[in-house]
């Protein structure tokens, strides 16, 4: 009979206790805000629409169903793999940027001598590139970064809590606060 007075009562209180988060339907963000259903949290406190592709993007000619964002195109070598517009594809994977040849041994070779920022490990960028929060050199004409280790490319957000990439909507909306 216990059992049974404190299930019924169950089924009153914990509503109550739940955060109405829960029963508006909404995204919580994790951080006392939240976005309204299908938006995704992202990082500065925004939310934008969860999109299946990129605004922009271009289907696969190969692969259906799949899609390049803006400034990338499907590889040759690697059908289903983006790459950015402008890199050259080498046999073994790699792409090298521009200026850049692919090396026999694997990787790239040549290109104009390193004249952009330090790196993590003494590694110069070449000239246009930045160094991202991974100490690595990230071309911002392809990437970004969300300064928690995690780069997207250009046509994805970054999602708050550092649990990665996103796409969305190019319209942001600010998150809200949560209330009980």
């Amino acid at each position: 009979m216990a059992a049974r007075l404190i299930a019924v009562l169950a089924l009153f209180i914990l509503p109550l206790a739940a955060p109405s988060i829960a029963q508006d339907g909404v995204v919580d963000c994790g951080n006392g805000f939240h976005c309204p259903k299908g938006n995704a949290c992202l990082l500065e406190g925004f939310c934008a629409v969860v999109v299946d592709v990129v605004p922009g993007s271009v289907p696969s000619k190969t692969t259906p169903g799949f899609f390049c964002e803006p400034g990338f195109r499907e590889s040759t070598i690697q059908p289903g793999k983006c790459i950015p517009g402008s890199y050259t594809e080498c046999p073994n994977g790699f792409t090298c940027a521009p200026g850049y040849q692919c090396a026999p041994s694997g990787g790239c070779t040549g290109g104009p001598p390193p004249t952009g920022p330090m790196c993590g490990g003494g590694l110069r960028c070449a000239e246009g590139r930045i160094c991202s929060s991974r100490n690595t050199c990230l071309n911002p004409e392809y990437f970004k970064d969300c300064g928690n280790g995690t780069i997207c490319t250009k046509g994805a957000a970054c999602e708050l809590g550092g649990s990665g990439c996103v796409a969305v909507a190019p319209e942001r909306t600010r998150q809200q606060p949560n209330s009980r």
